[in-house]
């Protein structure tokens, strides 16, 4: 798997987490049972993104998800850091004193046998019990299946960013952004279906339903002015791209704002 792309899965579900963790929550969802449910909109969270990642093809058969829940609890006022193992502590180092945030996004790393894990989930911290739960998910990768694109081709990375961000250059012909870079128009296609896995396009317009995807999730925006904020002419061409190129419908991503 290109490390790009790996590292495409890693900040996007990082920042699910991130946004997921600073979400108000409604003080009449704060019951007995408030834990369970914010594990369970973890998980849903966290199973959109990965489901979306299979449905572009961004995500290789090698990639696995574990979809049972591992979950640490930590007596904050009884906690003996010594005894702790590596992983245990790096939960830990997660909790700021003071704590100013009732939820910790967590985005952990661990090499082991070979394997390279991402431990992604969330932190509860119950201020009347001096403790932290965390609800976390494994997903996990072969080092061997890892590829590392020639250092030429990184140029692509920043020709993505000024196509999504750069007015100007979101009209400019494809040919004519090519050539920005000093590369013709063939040379340029090649590089990204090395580099991408995908034409341009196709991969441009993936980066674009991502921040869909983000966006259904985390706002209150309607359908149709998520379409305009990400460059959709309208409607109709996001939910087609979605739903009839792709088989992800718009309506299958949940809308935490109406859950939380």
């Amino acid at each position: 798997m290109n490390i790009f792309l790996l590292s495409l899965i890693d900040k996007s579900i990082e920042g699910a987490m991130i946004r997921f963790s600073q979400l108000p929550i409604r003080s009449s969802l704060l019951g007995s049972n408030h834990h369970e449910l914010l594990a369970k909109l973890t998980k849903k969270v966290i199973d959109t993104y990965i489901s979306f990642f299979w449905s572009v093809n961004i995500v290789p058969k090698e990639y696995e998800y574990c979809e049972s829940t591992l979950v640490k609890t930590f007596n904050l006022l009884d906690l003996n850091r010594e005894k702790l193992r590596s992983f245990e502590k790096k939960l830990i180092n997660l909790v700021k004193d003071p704590v100013n945030a009732s939820m910790i996004p967590v985005n952990i790393h661990v090499h082991r046998s070979g394997q390279i894990f991402l431990y992604t989930g969330i932190g509860i911290f119950e201020s009347s019990a001096h403790s932290v739960v965390f609800f976390l998910y494994e997903l996990s990768l072969p080092g061997s299946s890892i590829q590392y694109s020639p250092s030429a081709l990184h140029y692509l990375e920043d020709v993505l960013h000024t196509a999504h961000h750069d007015e100007l250059s979101k009209s400019k012909p494809l040919r004519t952004l090519a050539a920005d870079y000093g590369k013709n128009y063939n040379q340029f296609q090649k590089d990204c279906k090395d580099y991408f896995g995908d034409t341009f396009h196709q991969f441009h317009n993936k980066m674009k339903m991502l921040n869909v995807l983000e966006d259904i999730l985390f706002t209150g925006y309607s359908f149709k002015e998520i379409a305009y904020r990400n460059d959709f002419s309208n409607y109709n061409s996001m939910y087609f791209l979605f739903a009839k190129k792709y088989g992800f419908p718009v309506h299958s991503i949940p809308r935490l704002s109406t859950e939380i």
